[in-house]
């Protein structure tokens, strides 16, 4: 698995979004960082949730590990 294509999925996923995957330790540990206009007045966790729900299929496939950074326009 290539971080462009994780980038990808979350952007589609999430129509305005702006992704930045990274990987680490091996090809299947990423950290992802992601703003998107979707997770304004969601916690953390729903903003999560959301991420996931973009790369479901391959967590615990072809990403074994995925960290995450969330937020919505203008927090920081």
């Amino acid at each position: 698995m290539e971080p462009d294509e994780l980038t990808r999925r979350i952007e589609a996923a999430l129509p305005g979004a702006r992704a930045t995957v990274r990987t680490f330790s091996g090809r299947d540990h990423f950290e992802a960082e992601v703003e998107a206009p979707q997770f304004e007045g969601k916690t953390r966790v729903e903003q999560h949730q959301m991420v996931y729900a973009a790369v479901g299929e391959l967590l615990g496939a072809e990403v074994h590990a995925l960290a995450l950074r969330t937020r919505a326009p203008g927090e920081k």
